[in-house]
């Protein structure tokens, strides 16, 4: 409230409010509910049909706020039993009975903490956009199709620190969606009261002053120069676009036709034979059902990327998922179908490509390069020839064993967490980095799932000494070398255990440093390397799985 008596007379005519009205109805995101000291505003979404035209008069007449019940139990008029009566009503108009009410305010009476008071949002509505309640963000949330989370409706409350209002706020377009499918408009109550409460002693006989600014905004005004004033109104705003370019959007997007942009990958064009740039654009490439018509590469036609493509995505576990033929963003976008040549490059289809967000596309032609080798021989086997594959990858081999034992629910192994599964990669970069990560991850997940006391007991039934302070590896070691084996020592699980404890442990000494570099002596790349380990690694856990009783 301002002190100078000039800004005052100013301020109560609540002009700079009305143009926070004008302005927010062309916002991308829509004050839906605000409550303070001077201001008042709550919408609804009405069915389009009752607004054409709306009947101005009647809609002045509101007077409710979003405590209104939608639901009651109904009891009387001549009837013994107890009924629910549903909708909202009590609205002080006919318009807006039955009217969608967006969000609720609701109270805990009798508990005196904090979360007394708070919003729900109208489980259809969160629904239909797919948005969750995350406390941190006082917002109701999804993933966007870059994987970040995104605030959709946000909620602010006088409990929040340094906030002396109530307000709720919806993103603009999943809320003009959700009006265009409903055939519906939000209509939003205004009242702002403005004045010194401490002098104000009460209203003048004045008549009030009506204001059509347009059919959609209209309001009365009372005002008593220099003393108070009352602007108390209806703003009916309505989907911005054309139905048809609303529903075009959202279908496209459903059905990933949405990306407007496209990027030019090199690429192999096995249809011409020949290697050229191949555009992610639907309509440069054909596919088998459409080829006698065009001479287009066919739209599985593969391009090829550097290694590190990839570690972006291994970098944050939490946002992607990267798997031997696949990678994903948490509820943004799915890549189908990579895989490894033999000159170590990542190759996936233009069809899949054309799927990701322009700026991923971007990504990915950043690490383009010509083929050097063909597609893996397991692509050309599942991807063509429509066959599984008869051999299995050391590390896949790992994961399976390791997989069998968690569905079993054997006693001495537990999966302590199950997104390990799809985080152990192979290393495919030059990057110690990425290296030392495998073979933490590798460790976590084999090594960590051990359960000591469990293989201490079976030693203890075959009467086989041991130190307490050997750790698993040693204990597994006595075991299987008393069961007559032949295994004396588990190389490969001790090399995982060495390279998490140097390698990722202590990444910046000698000790690391000679290990990878006796890792690329011996097998040419970390790859390389990692895979050999892992097929040690299956093959002592068979050891183990056939010997544990």
């Amino acid at each position: 409230m301002p002190a100078d008596s000039k800004l005052f007379s100013e301020w109560i005519q609540a002009e700079a409010h009305l143009d926070f009205l004008r302005r927010n109805a062309r916002a991308d995101e829509l004050v839906i509910y605000a409550s303070g000291e001077y201001t008042f505003i709550h919408s609804v979404a009405v069915p389009s049909e009752r607004l054409e035209p709306s009947d101005q008069q009647d809609l002045m007449q509101w007077s409710f706020n979003p405590y209104t019940s939608i639901a009651s139990y109904v009891t009387g008029g001549g009837r013994e039993d107890v009924w629910v009566e549903r909708g909202l009503s009590g609205t002080g108009t006919k318009t807006l009975e039955n009217a969608m009410q967006l969000i609720f305010g609701r109270t805990f009476e009798g508990w005196t903490g904090p979360g007394r008071t708070y919003y729900e949002l109208h489980q259809e509505y969160a629904h239909l956009t797919g948005i969750h309640w995350r406390p941190e963000k006082r917002a109701y949330c999804r993933f966007n199709e870059h994987g970040d989370l995104e605030p959709v409706v946000s909620v602010t409350s006088r409990e929040d620190k340094g906030s002396n209002i109530d307000l709720v706020s919806f993103k603009w377009e999943p809320l003009e969606e959700y009006l265009a499918a409903s055939n519906a408009s939000l209509v939003r109550m205004f009242d702002f009261t403005l004045l010194r409460r401490s002098g104000f002693s009460g209203w003048s006989d004045e008549p009030t002053q009506e204001i059509i600014e347009s059919p959609d905004f209209f309001y009365r005004q009372k005002v008593m120069p220099g003393y108070a004033a009352y602007t108390r109104g209806v703003q009916i705003i309505r989907p911005r676009r054309t139905l048809e370019a609303i529903f075009t959007d959202m279908t496209d997007r459903w059905f990933g036709r949405s990306n407007k942009q496209y990027v030019e990958f090199i690429a192999y064009d096995w249809r011409n034979k020949r290697v050229t740039r191949i555009s992610t654009d639907p309509a440069a490439t054909t596919n088998y059902f459409q080829a006698k018509e065009n001479a287009l590469p066919f739209e599985v036609s593969p391009a090829f990327f550097r290694p590190e493509v990839l570690l972006k995505y291994k970098m944050d576990r939490d946002k992607y998922t990267v798997s031997d033929r696949d990678v994903s963003c948490r509820a943004g976008w799915h890549l189908p179908a990579i895989d490894v040549n033999e000159a170590g490059q990542v190759h996936a289809y233009i069809c899949y490509l054309r799927r990701l967000p322009y700026e991923e596309q971007l990504h990915w032609l950043s690490y383009n390069e010509p083929p050097k080798a063909s597609i893996s021989e397991r692509a050309f086997i599942n991807d063509f020839k429509g066959e599984f594959v008869n051999f299995v990858q050391p590390l896949q081999k790992v994961l399976s064993i390791v997989r069998r034992w968690h569905d079993d629910k054997v006693v001495w192994w537990t999966l302590r967490d199950e997104k390990l599964l799809e985080r152990v990669n192979t290393p495919l970069t030059e990057s110690r980095d990425e290296w030392a990560e495998a073979f933490m991850d590798l460790a976590k997940l084999v090594i960590e799932g051990f359960e000591t006391k469990e293989i201490r007991a079976r030693l203890d039934k075959a009467q086989v000494p041991y130190e307490m302070e050997d750790k698993t590896i040693a204990l597994l070691e006595k075991l299987l070398s008393k069961t007559g084996t032949g295994v004396e020592k588990l190389a490969g699980l001790r090399t995982v255990q060495l390279l998490r404890s140097k390698a990722k442990g202590h990444a910046g000494g000698s000790g690391a440093h000679q290990l990878a570099q006796d890792a690329l002596t011996e097998h040419e790349s970390f790859a390389s390397h990692f895979q050999h380990v892992c097929l040690q690694v299956a093959d002592e856990l068979e050891s183990i799985e056939t010997w544990m009783p």
